[in-house]
């Protein structure tokens, strides 16, 4: 049944791009030719939109191949670690996350095949990119009728700067956003075109459930069409239920327990509480504040003044309904939970409305706008978004760091200036990233790794920055501990060196201990996401007992202790 909605699916996707060689499509037409040169065939024959379709296929390339090696970054690392682990290892990390465990699978097993290299890593998301396009295409041809709305559909998802970023990031949103845009596809077929096969309602159980099982934000696309058939076709709510239901299902009853562990475990309380400006991010970020407002009024524009949109009102508007309901809805919904819990953060999780607002927008300026000032408006907009992806390509996602400047530079750094034996000291967020580019050196034990907090060694991806009194005793009990290894650590001829710059008021804690003990030898202006340098300590002349008696009681034990541990395990 799965596999004969995939091809039912695959051949209306086909469908699409054969039938944009004229402005009604036809389902007679035959599929013959390169996928690159169907698709610049099926530009209908207008000169603008045919160089459109010609430059939409070299900035789609761009934004896929352009800035690929960029670094990692701290969530992509976190990733990459827990999806080495294996399916075991993959459930104990993700207890102590908040994501679930589809995507992770996916990624483990793709790394067993291609490796873990960045351009490796990336290139899933970037299939899952190619996908969610093709999702939006299919989608806004189904809901508006011809295939010229589908291409501009999937011209505007491929263009959306949310959909891109995520296109380059090794996390679960680009699969995301592909998932969302084939269960709205599902539901109008299901729920709106009258689809009663077996065929349609596998598709809907299979996709959705895969779209649970990737993230806790596709709930709410779910929630969402609940609620357009309560408003808008009630009379299949059972139906809706019942499938529903069937979905959520495997992850409920698999994921269930661990999913009450991850409510409680902290790991959204750096999320934004819900604000005017949150509201305003969410429902822009798909393609920016002010490019965002300038699309966003075009198409009210062409829908409310033009004939032709006058004409797109009074006919079929039933599916444009929901699908302005199901964009609406899917956001204001975790918006809404926001003011109790912040469970929201830009550039991620409102990925799952995109296909709905591309297809929507896609299908009001298709049939509405003039077809050369149309083109025009969409060439201005793609070249945009390569030049900012030109201007971006050696960025690090989630960051805004100087040119050279990374996770991966102080890695290497590291990787060439430290010594086997030598103890590295984690702070924040900074042990992710390094571990990954440690592991792909084959490092993984060249050196002594240490975190502080130590609690953040079990949950790479989140931190805890607040110190209110009650934890400072603990910290500066961990700092003793931490010290006294470290200061026997460096007794035995090693170095120390410490990321340090973020979180400063917990950093104290801990650096002050090996300012006392240990000799400061360099500060490196190395500059990361979650640090800003690298201090290197030497070996002190000597360690007095008063120096070892400063890190608490028992310290001068754990100092010799750690004095006589042996030289690490690694590479050479």
């Amino acid at each position: 049944m799965a596999n004969s909605c995939l091809r039912t699916w695959w051949m209306d996707s086909t469908g699409l791009l054969k039938g944009l060689r004229s402005s009604d499509w036809s389902s007679g037409h035959r599929w013959h030719g390169s996928i690159a040169s169907s698709m610049i065939n099926a530009v209908p024959r207008y000169t603008s939109e045919r160089l459109l379709g010609v430059a939409s296929l070299a900035g789609v390339a761009i934004f896929l191949g352009v800035g690929i090696e960029r670094p990692v970054w701290l969530d992509e690392a976190n990733s990459v670690l827990i999806a080495a682990r294996g399916f075991s290892g993959i459930v104990e990390g993700l207890r102590h996350e908040n994501n679930l465990p589809g995507y992770y699978l996916l990624l483990s097993v793709w790394m067993r095949v291609f490796g873990d290299s960045e351009i490796a890593l990336r290139s899933l998301s970037a299939i899952f990119y190619l996908g969610g396009c093709l999702a939006a295409g299919v989608l806004g041809k189904r809901a508006g009728g011809n295939a010229r709305a589908g291409w501009y559909s999937a011209f505007f998802y491929a263009c959306s700067p949310l959909a891109i970023r995520n296109a380059q990031n090794i996390r679960m949103y680009a699969l995301l956003g592909m998932l969302s845009g084939v269960s709205a596809l599902s539901f109008l077929e299901l729920f709106w075109q009258g689809d009663r096969s077996w065929r349609g309602k596998t598709c809907f159980l299979v996709v959705n459930a895969c779209g649970l099982a990737t993230h806790v934000w596709f709930s709410f696309v779910l929630g969402a069409q609940f609620l357009a058939v309560v408003l808008f076709a009630r009379r299949e709510l059972r139906r809706f239920v019942a499938l529903a239901l069937a979905a959520a299902a495997p992850i409920v009853l698999l994921w269930g327990p661990f999913f009450v562990e991850q409510i409680r475990n902290g790991a959204t309380s750096w999320m934004a509480p819900l604000s005017g400006g949150v509201i305003l991010t969410a429902f822009t970020e798909f393609y920016g504040y002010v490019p965002a407002a300038l699309l966003y009024g075009f198409a009210t524009l062409a829908w409310t003044l033009s004939p032709a949109g006058q004409r797109l009102r009074t006919r079929n508007t039933h599916s444009h309904r929901v699908l302005a309901f199901l964009f609406a809805a899917s956001l204001a919904a975790p918006l809404l939970i926001c003011a109790v819990r912040p469970i929201y953060w830009p550039g991620r999780y409102a990925i799952i409305a995109l296909p709905a607002i591309a297809a929507l927008i896609g299908i009001v300026l298709a049939e509405s706008a003039p077809r050369a000032l149309l083109a025009g408006v969409c060439l201005l907009f793609l070249g945009f978004g390569i030049a900012t992806q030109f201007a971006q390509r050696e960025i690090a996602v989630d960051t805004q760091l100087p040119a050279g400047q990374s996770d991966r530079t102080t890695a290497e750094f590291l990787l060439q200036h430290a010594t086997p034996g030598d103890a590295i000291v984690f702070t924040s967020l900074t042990r992710a990233a390094a571990d990954y580019y440690f592991r792909r050196a084959h490092a993984e034990e060249r050196f002594v790794e240490i975190s502080f907090p130590q609690e953040i060694a079990g949950h790479l991806g989140w931190a805890d920055s607040r110190m209110p009194p009650e934890r400072q005793g603990a910290l500066q009990a961990e700092a003793a501990s931490a010290g006294a290894r470290l200061c026997g650590i460096a007794a035995a001829g090693h170095k120390v060196w410490l990321y340090d710059g973020y979180s400063p008021q917990i950093n104290a804690v801990l650096k002050g201990k090996l300012d006392a003990a240990l000799t400061r030898r360099r500060e490196y202006p190395l500059l990361g996401p979650y640090h800003s340098r690298i201090v290197e300590y030497d070996p002190p002349q000597s360690i007095s007992a008063s120096v070892a008696a400063s890190f608490g009681p028992g310290s001068s034990t754990a100092v010799a202790r750690a004095a006589d541990v042996p030289r690490c395990r690694g590479s050479k």
